[in-house]
């Protein structure tokens, strides 16, 4: 079935709410006066930025999506139009991310209290995960450019050395949060770093604009790993600064995630200032990618965030998804992480059959390098593989 016929599909569904045409995304714009601090809401309502918005029928209530993320705004007191919200979420919006190859979504809403009932009905279901944002601004005081001849604008020219290490990277970037590669040219700007590399020229940074709205914009930013503590992602975020001071723009704007230390450094480093501090709620598009996330996050917990470990949950959320094969092509620190959870939430025989599905599929320890950093390596470890070990023997 086209996605065409299946959002037309959902739409003749809707009791509770319509999806507004783009000429009357402006009747919406005081439901998210809560989060007028995301220049992408700004964008998406002024026609700028794709995106959609769904209005209660009472024109009380309202979702809004952006590349950036899905945005609720209004009152709370609709709650037959966020169970709509729900079956839209599970029906239409999130099973089309995962069609466009998107990984994960992002759920912004008002941190008002009132809202925690609400948002247990609009993710039902989803199994959702918590934690935190945080968002930096920047008046373009006090400025003071790079002088390094590696740092090159990304502007048409750049973009056309197809041959540079890493472009289809920025392409990618700009495709993502752009309507087109065009319009990033006409409204976009930023800044990369390249080295010369055995490869050919390599771009080893960049920071640019997510989007630009009147005379606000967001950056965004990535350096390769093999460069990062050498001051790039500084020059390149200076660069993009010094553009967009020279472009009239009067307020930038920089997101990353509360654990995202590295990010929130360099973001200061530049003349960034901490604007807010807030929750959100997070998940993977496809639904047993996000059973393994699960099992990550409650392994793990974020206790800034109100998420306590709960290793019953994580073991619940990893076997949802290895049970049926869904393993991220036989990951076995997955299979360890599962054996653990199970081991000390006391089912010992989950735990051994998990323990023989990650030796089967090569865990050797934790001391072995892995690809990821979720991995259960904690105090009790080795205690809980020696006894494992000997139990399967």
């Amino acid at each position: 079935m086209l996605w065409e016929e299946m959002n037309e599909m959902f739409a003749q569904k809707m009791v509770q709410g319509t999806e507004l045409t783009t000429d009357s995304f402006h009747s919406a714009t005081d439901l998210f006066e809560a989060l007028k601090h995301h220049v992408s809401v700004k964008g998406v309502i002024a026609g700028v930025i794709p995106g959609r918005i769904f209005l209660s029928n009472d024109a009380r209530s309202a979702l809004l999506t952006s590349p950036q993320g899905i945005f609720l705004g209004g009152s709370v007191d609709n709650p037959l139009f966020f169970v709509e919200v729900n079956a839209l979420l599970k029906e239409e919006i999130l099973p089309q991310l995962a069609a466009d190859e998107q990984l994960d979504y992002v759920l912004f809403y008002p941190t008002d209290e009132k809202w925690d009932d609400i948002l247990d009905i609009v993710m039902k279901d989803l199994f959702p995960m918590r934690s935190g944002r945080m968002i930096f601004t920047h008046h373009l005081q006090d400025l003071f450019p790079p002088v390094d001849n590696h740092i090159v604008p990304i502007d048409s020219t750049f973009l056309k050395c197809k041959e540079w290490i890493g472009i289809e990277d920025v392409l990618d970037e700009i495709a993502e949060n752009w309507p087109s590669i065009e319009a990033y040219e006409d409204k976009g700007f930023g800044c990369a770093a390249i080295q010369d590399t055995d490869e050919g020229p390599t771009i080893i940074s960049w920071c640019m604009t997510d989007w630009v709205v009147e005379d606000e914009c967001e950056l965004g930013i990535e350096t390769d790993e093999d460069y990062r503590g050498n001051g790039w992602a500084r020059k390149t975020a200076l660069g993009a600064l010094s553009l967009a001071k020279q472009r009239g723009i009067k307020k930038v704007g920089w997101q990353c995630w509360s654990n995202n230390i590295g990010s929130q450094r360099t973001a200061l480093s530049v003349g960034f200032e901490l604007l807010a501090d807030f929750p959100v709620l997070f998940g993977w598009n496809l639904p047993l990618n996000n059973f393994l996330v699960n099992g990550n996050h409650y392994m793990r917990g974020d206790l800034k965030y109100g998420v306590e470990k709960d290793y019953p949950r994580s073991g619940w959320s990893y076997a949802q998804a290895l049970d049926k094969g869904w393993d991220w092509d036989g990951d076995p620190a997955l299979y360890w992480n599962a054996a653990c959870m199970f081991y000390l939430s006391g089912e010992e025989d989950r735990a051994r059959h998990y323990y023989k599905k990650a030796i089967e599929y090569g865990w050797v320890s934790i001391h072995h390098p892995h690809y990821h950093d979720y991995v259960y390596r904690e105090p009790d470890s080795e205690q809980i593989a020696r006894v494992l070990a000997e139990s399967v023997r």
